[in-house]
């Protein structure tokens, strides 16, 4: 070629130059287009979720387009199961064989008595697995270490043992009264709130109690009823509770013993007041003078008769005077020969109460004497002459 036709060095390095400028525009052009198709396509997707303007008339779901609701509606037009009622209760299944199954129960008569103890079974699986009960060896019962009393299972013997000690661990966290159950002391913090749920209404007097046991030993209040009755007297009581106490006069139990001189009561509220000497404690203060009582009826009792009534009681048969009136209608009995205090086993009349409580004790002796009398040995005193028993 000619040198007319050959690019010089400057004008090949010029064009070379504008090719790359070219190629840089393009390319920012193209970025520009595709992140402007990619904030539409973006903002698109965000219409599409948020936009759903087409409710269900029936549950009110939302949906972005009306033939979806048109797809949605069978679902609140479909029909129930059909039901198969059983022919002889109103019992109904939504199996036929369920119901078949059910039906043969009522068909089944019990033809499968124990010949141990006589139970009928409907199935003679039921009667094979009930035989098992008899073959089991008896558990060793765990016994009272006060009354002896005998228990299956430890858990209840260490609820009994409560009542002896008067231990009670469950304590309230509001008022702090304490509980020998737990049961009892979730039912008293019902009490202590503002407006508590009373169901149990007494159609008499209107009372309402939280237990249906509670309203029904309450009806007995109206009704006059007791059916607790005394198997060795004539005795009656609305309540158990009464009745247990009362026997105790017969046997001469005494399950509440103090833990600190070993002594035996009669009730748990004797028991109380017993501890209160050991303790020293006199809670009930006169508000008059300041002095203090561990009781409060000894406090009332103060209070009528040392600031309220200042008259004298006199006997009218020898002249004594009294400050209290029990105290002289007491005295009375040994002008009229009144035994108001008798003895349930024996039938003795006393006029004192600490005299009949004497007397107990000789029962509570003579038997003890009839069960050691069975044994040879312990049958006669040191110089073998059969042991005897005064009664005071």
């Amino acid at each position: 070629m000619g040198p007319d036709n050959t690019p010089s060095e400057s004008e090949s390095s010029e064009e070379s130059v504008g090719a790359v400028e070219v190629n840089v525009e393009l390319e920012s052009d193209s970025s520009d287009v595709s992140s402007t198709s990619d904030q539409e396509s973006s903002k698109q997707l965000k219409s599409k979720k948020t936009d759903k303007r087409f409710p269900c008339p029936t549950c009110g779901k939302v949906f972005d387009r009306p033939s979806r609701v048109e797809r949605h509606k069978p679902v609140h037009e479909k029909k129930p199961k059909s039901l198969y009622q059983c022919q002889h209760c109103e019992k109904s299944f939504t199996q036929e064989d369920k119901m078949i199954r059910h039906q043969n129960t009522h068909n089944r008569t019990n033809k499968h008595p124990c010949p141990d103890c006589g139970k009928v079974f409907n199935r003679p699986s039921r009667l094979a697995r009930h035989k098992r009960t008899h073959l089991r060896k008896p558990k060793v019962p765990h016994h009272c270490s006060f009354c002896m009393k005998p228990f299956n299972k430890l858990h209840k013997l260490l609820r009994h043992e409560r009542v002896h000690t008067g231990e009670r661990p469950f304590t309230c966290p509001v008022c702090g009264k304490g509980f020998s159950e737990a049961g009892h002391c979730k039912e008293h913090e019902k009490t202590h709130e503002e407006q508590p749920e009373k169901p149990h209404r007494c159609v008499d007097c209107g009372m309402c109690f939280f237990k249906a046991s509670s309203l029904r030993r309450h009806a007995r209040s109206h009704t006059g009823e007791k059916p607790f009755q005394c198997s060795q007297c004539e005795r009656s009581y609305s309540r158990s509770e009464g009745l247990k106490r009362h026997m105790r006069k017969h046997t001469g139990e005494r399950p509440h013993k103090c833990i600190v001189c070993s002594k035996d009561f009669y009730t748990r509220q004797d028991l109380t007041l017993h501890k209160l000497t050991h303790s020293g404690e006199k809670p009930h203060m006169c508000p008059v003078c300041g002095k203090c009582f561990s009781q409060l009826g000894n406090l009332r009792d103060h209070e009528q008769n040392v600031h309220i009534r200042s008259e004298k009681y006199i006997c009218n048969e020898c002249g004594a005077s009294f400050n209290r009136y029990n105290s002289m209608t007491k005295h009375q009995r040994l002008h009229t020969g009144e035994k108001p205090y008798e003895c349930l086993t024996c039938g003795l009349k006393f006029t004192w109460s600490h005299s009949l409580s004497r007397h107990r004790r000789t029962h509570s002796h003579r038997q003890a004497a009839g069960e050691t009398s069975k044994d040879p040995e312990g049958s006669t005193g040191p110089s073998g002459n059969p042991k005897t028993f005064k009664l005071n």
